[in-house]
Formats: structure tokens, sequence, C-alpha cells
């Protein structure tokens, strides 16, 4: 699990995701933008009270977050989305105060965010799963989903029955509801390196100047940290030398950190939703046992956004009620037990896996740790 998209983003939980609050009120309304960033905060909320709930070793922060630009040319952009983020219930401010070692011209502050390490989280998670009738299944693919009574998986090696089936993959990879139509793919890229506790920014910034930064870092040995910077986003295809990007990143790195050669690369593909909100419902309009719950949307150029999922169980009328559900994984299948039988959780790495908890309308990202040296 998490060795997808899931394990090489950027690991922040948050409700700031650059400039997304005014174009959600100028497209669908302020109501939207107050949902929006409600379910942020409770997923948000509902990760930490997990990890403290279950003990969960993960590296969770907490963490203020920054959406800044060094242009004096975009500050308006900045004091914009500011007013529609407090109008959305955002408890953000505007500071120039940041603990980066460079100037910047605005920021938004939201304090009160956090990040992780996802992978032990997904762990923790998964061995929760285990046991009273439930399963988690890495190296099964699901290749099709037949919606009825009951719901049928089919999967590498076998079929699951089920009550119910959420497809929470990065896109559904059935045909219905045609969600290719609505998103587009994107690649970006991080490097990591480590870095003098002193010298780290204990804050989560992304920058709306082009190229996007995504900066935060993360705990590593005593006396150090892990410094994260993140970016350089392009469409799949547009770039043949993707060293380049690396190599941007970590001059930016080695010129505003005085961090020198990267000891950690990766990069990661995602998908950018045409009205930036999260895919979550019925997979057909008539269709009261099948649902869709997408990966999260890519914010800006990067995937250091929040992310995080947290799913909704859907009664059997299709309505969604206020009980969470199971598990939902990203990349997988979850199939939801029947009230009458306990019936097996399937999930298939068919992208990347996460698991969440928590209430629909969300977009939290669970997001990265650090791969293996390259």
């Amino acid at each position: 699990m998490g060795y997808g998209a899931t394990g090489y983003t950027t690991a922040k939980l948050t409700v700031g995701h650059s400039l997304v609050y005014a174009d959600l009120t100028d497209s669908f309304g302020v109501e939207t933008a107050r949902r929006y960033a409600r379910s942020n905060h409770e997923a948000i909320k509902k990760v930490s009270e997990i990890v403290r709930e279950h003990d969960i070793e993960c590296d969770f922060e907490e963490a203020d977050n920054y959406v800044y630009t060094e242009s004096g040319e975009s500050v308006r952009e900045i004091e914009r989305e500011l007013d529609a983020a407090q109008a959305a219930g955002v408890a953000a401010e505007l500071t120039t105060d940041t603990d980066l070692p460079y100037d910047v011209a605005a920021a938004i502050k939201i304090p009160g965010q956090a990040q992780f390490h996802p992978w032990k989280y997904l762990a923790a998670l998964a061995r929760g799963v285990e046991g009273d009738g439930s399963h988690v299944f890495e190296e099964t693919r699901a290749t099709n989903v037949r919606s009825g009574t009951p719901c049928l998986v089919e999967a590498d090696g076998g079929r699951i029955q089920s009550r119910h089936v959420v497809v929470a993959t990065q896109l559904p990879f059935l045909d219905r509801g045609l969600f290719f139509t609505k998103a587009h793919p994107m690649t970006s890229y991080v490097v990591a390196a480590r870095i003098g506790e002193d010298g780290a920014p204990r804050g989560m910034y992304i920058s709306v100047d082009q190229p996007t930064r995504s900066v935060r870092s993360a705990a590593s040995d005593a006396g150090s940290r892990i410094l994260i910077v993140g970016g350089e986003g392009h469409k799949p295809g547009d770039e043949p030398d993707t060293n380049r990007r690396y190599e941007r990143l970590e001059r930016f790195m080695g010129e505003r950190f005085g961090v020198g050669k990267a000891e950690y690369r990766w990069s990661s593909h995602d998908y950018s939703r045409v009205d930036k909100l999260p895919y979550i419902g019925r997979l057909r309009r008539k269709d009261e046992h099948s649902f869709g719950r997408d990966r999260l949307c890519q914010v800006g150029d990067e995937q250091g956004n929040s992310g995080g999922l947290d799913a909704d169980r859907w009664g059997s009328s299709g309505e969604k009620t206020s009980t969470p559900t199971c598990t939902t994984q990203s990349g997988p299948i979850c199939a939801t037990p029947p009230s009458t039988s306990r019936e097996r959780t399937a999930t298939s790495r068919a992208s990347s896996s996460a698991t969440a908890f928590g209430r629909a309308r969300a977009r939290m990202r669970l997001s990265n740790s650090l791969p293996e040296k390259g």
C-alpha cells in the first residue's frame, strides 16, 4: 500500500490549497467553498484523532500552512484568496512573517494544520482492518465491478461479493461516469536532503508564483530534519529531459537553503479536475450499490497540498449517512460489508493505496514519505 501517488507526494494535511477558495466561490458560490473548507478541516481532525486513539507512530506534527508570493504583482491575488477563504470559514490571516530564509511579499497563514508519514500511517490502519470478517489484499488487481444484489468484484485470483462497492482508485478504472474526460494528468517532482534543525522551516509552504514551489521539512535523525522541495509540474510527455526538472529544484534548494546535493528525488503522476472538486458518489445516477471516490485533485503545480480521503458510508438506498465506512483505499476497491452478513473488504494495488476514515465531501490528501535513496 502507498507505493503509488500516495507514497510520492509531500505529506501535507491542510485546508489551504493554493488559490482555490476564490475560484470555488466564483464558480459555485460561497456555500460550496464553505463545505469544501469544513470537510477538509473535519478530515484533518479525524486523522489526528485516529493517530492519538491508536497511538500510531507516523511522524504526525502540527504545522502552520502558508500560501505565499515573492512578487508584489501577486499580492492582490493573495488578498483576494484570503477574503474568499475567510468567507468560507477558514481561520486565515495575512502575513509576511514566515520561517523561510527568504522574504515573501505576502502570505496566507492557516494555523493548526498537520503533516505526517503516510506509509507508517497506512500500515497501522491496515493492521486494524484485518479481522472481524475484513481483509486487506495487496498485489490483487481488481479488473471489473458488477453492480447488483450482491455486487461482484472480479480480481486476479478470485471474486468477492458485497452489498456495496467503493471504487477509490486515482480515477475510477471503470468507464461508468466517464471521469477520464473530466480530468487531465500531471507529473510533478520532489527533491529532499538533510538540513540542520536550525535551518529547517517548520511551516508548510506553497507558492502561487510560477514555477510553483512546495516546501516543508520532516522529522529525521537527532540534530537534523529532511528538507522537502517540490514543483516543476507538467503534462506527461511534455518534458523529454526530466533530469532538468530535478536540477531546477535542487538549484532552488541550494540557493535558498544552502543545501547541497539532494539525497532523495522522486516524481509522481496525479490528476487535475476541471472544477477543482473531488468526485464522490454513485458511479451511475441510478446505481445504488457502486460508488466512486477519486484520488484528490491536484492543486496548483504539485502534490504537496493536503489531501485526504474520507468517505461516507452509503446506505442501501444510495443515500449518504454520517457513519464512516470501514475503510476506503486510494487505488483499491472497498467492498462495504452488508448489515446481515460479514463480507470481506478487498483492496488492490491498481494505483496507490491510502486508508482513511471520516465524512465525505472532503479533500485531504494522505501523502508522503521518503523512498529509497536514488
